[in-house]
This record gives structure tokens, sequence and C-alpha cells, in this order.
């Protein structure tokens, strides 16, 4: 669901990924159909979308009422072991 929802959310805001993947709930509108974003160079910015992600985002969202919108499942991998140079 997830992924199908940063899709049409990209395609119907124009917005850049790095945008959407920074929004958090608190700065969704959904009854506007739009949401705040922080631009490339800092300003706050709006995204509009379309009904498309309008009927996805509450499936999305299932309740939550703060954080980031998109999660993921999958774990980060472990940290390789500090480098130390050869003696």
């Amino acid at each position: 669901m997830g992924e199908k929802t940063f899709w049409k959310l990209l395609y119907e805001s124009a917005a850049r990924a790095e945008e959407i993947l920074c929004l958090n709930i608190e700065e969704l509108f959904p009854a506007d159909k739009r949401g705040r974003v922080v631009s490339k160079g800092g300003a706050v910015e709006w995204i509009h979308w379309q009904s498309g992600t309008a009927q996805l985002l509450p499936r999305l969202i299932a309740g939550r009422t703060h954080g980031p919108l998109f999660l993921t499942d999958r774990k980060a991998p472990p940290a390789p072991p500090p480098w130390t140079p050869a003696q």
C-alpha cells in the first residue's frame, strides 16, 4: 500500500521524492488535499494532490496521528566494523 501511495503522490503533486519521503503525518491536511514540505533550498512549500492520493492516504495512515508518513518493514543492514589502520 505504501509504495502505491508514494508513486501516486509523486505523480499527482509533481514534488521531489526527497520532499515526499520526509513528510510527517502532522504536515498533511487531507481535507484540503495538501501537505507542507521543505523544499531543496529550505523554504516551506505546499504540495497538492488529487483524488487518487486522497483515496489511498487514509489506508496508509490507518489511525496514526504523528510520525513519518512512509514507514518501512526493512531493517537497516548491520554497521561494518570500525576501520583500523594496519600495523
